[in-house]
């Protein structure tokens, strides 16, 4: 359902919103020009006025500023790209050799330790395309294999070793150059290789990165009418992260928006217990307000998945998080669902994106509107088809630093 009317209240005049990405080696101009072109799209359809300045922020933190209309309620948003991308780029190594160790080592990881079988018992289809990356990389090790064992075969002796290797060592090199631009098979490894690197614990450059978020964050908060934290996919685990410590440090009332969260991946290894402990934390923070946004058609995800109940670190009286659905299918109009049908990656983008056919989760009213995340929200309760139940199989929590 189309929403065309004005919002009959505004407690938000001014909001700064801090944007998590997830495991992406591309920058912030990525994601302030889709928020500005998705943005325009959206208030086309929705109809209110939305202004984007995509003038550069200064402090070394890129950023934008968002101005919306609704009805003659006016809202601005100043909101900051927390990048993480030249630690991503870091973490991709650019040998196809690496790539098969990480594999071997991740695999490792996962299957010892038992977070894979519980991480597919939680949801299947998230587990699938885990396994694809896998499934690719071992398609291409016995393309490039046979292949060289032919050649190798047909050359004559005394340099049969030498052609064979040579087509072996080809044929993975094209594979994974065909594989960067079209199947994304070693990227997704780099993802999965970085979140089981230290079996769970955030690595220590990612730890101080999260620092400095956390005190670039605590200094706006107060000084605007909302203090808006948004992690998408492998970011909402980071997101949780900062407001943890921003709890640690006493620094209360902000809100938190996690969207399309991968998080059972970190959280289920064994070494996980410091963001089994930040989990816990911002779970009972009375002044945050957690509201966890998925979709079941967004197979990239854990849909509806409760990422503390599942972690086994839930208390009875955790007022967070909300878990809510985004209802893909309801809400993106027909050209979008046929157009974005196998494109599995794109979906996962979606959540940052226009909705042919809006209802209650609009991303742009969301982070430029006039209402805050609590009050949008906040009457509204849990979807009820969540998964609650202890999964994980490590449960442990790391001591407060």
């Amino acid at each position: 359902m189309t929403q065309t009317t004005a919002q009959p209240e505004q407690n938000v005049r001014r909001r700064a919103v801090f944007f998590v990405p997830g495991f992406d080696p591309i920058g912030a101009r990525r994601y302030r020009e889709l928020y500005r072109s998705q943005g325009a799209e959206q208030a086309g359809i929705s109809g209110y006025g939305l202004h984007v300045d995509g003038t550069p922020r200064g402090g070394g933190v890129y950023g934008w500023t968002a101005e919306l209309r609704d009805g003659g309620v006016e809202s601005q948003a100043d909101i900051r790209f927390l990048g993480w991308n030249d630690l991503v780029r870091d973490a991709m190594s650019d040998s196809a050799l690496q790539a098969y160790w990480q594999m071997l080592r991740t695999a490792g990881i996962y299957i010892f330790s038992g977070a894979l079988f519980r991480l597919i018992r939680l949801r299947s289809v998230p587990m699938v395309i885990a396994l694809y990356p896998i499934f690719m990389l071992v398609l291409y090790f016995n393309l490039a294999f046979w292949l060289g064992t032919a050649a190798s075969r047909l050359s004559p002796p005394g340099i049969d070793f030498v052609v064979g290797m040579a087509v072996f060592l080809t044929i993975i090199r094209l594979t994974r150059s065909y594989d960067q631009k079209h199947l994304y098979a070693f990227y997704l490894m780099s993802d999965y290789a970085f979140a089981a690197r230290a079996r769970g614990r955030m690595p220590k450059p990612l730890s101080r990165r999260v620092e400095e978020w956390t005190d670039l964050i605590a200094q706006r908060v107060g000084t605007v009418d909302e203090v808006l934290i948004v992690g998408h996919s492998s970011g909402a685990a980071l997101a949780v992260h900062v407001v943890a410590r921003l709890q640690r440090r006493g620094v209360g009332d902000v809100s938190l928006l996690t969207l399309g969260h991968v998080i059972p991946m970190v959280s289920f290894l064994p070494t996980a217990g410091d963001l089994r402990r930040d989990l816990r934390t911002v779970a009972g923070a009375s002044d945050v307000y957690w509201l966890d946004v998925t979709a079941p058609s967004d197979g990239a995800c854990f849909a509806l998945v409760d990422p503390v109940a599942t972690a086994g670190v839930a208390r009875e009286a955790d007022p967070n998080p909300v878990v809510i659905s985004a209802t893909f299918l309801r809400t993106m109009s027909e050209e979008q669902i046929k157009a974005y049908k196998r494109r599995y990656f794109r979906k996962h983008v979606q959540y940052l994106c226009a909705f042919g056919r809006p209802d209650v989760y609009d991303y742009f009213r969301i982070t430029a509107g006039a209402l805050t995340l609590r009050a949008r929200f906040g009457s509204r309760g849990s979807t009820a088809s969540r998964k609650t139940a202890p999964v994980s199989g490590h449960t442990g929590v790391d001591p407060c630093p």
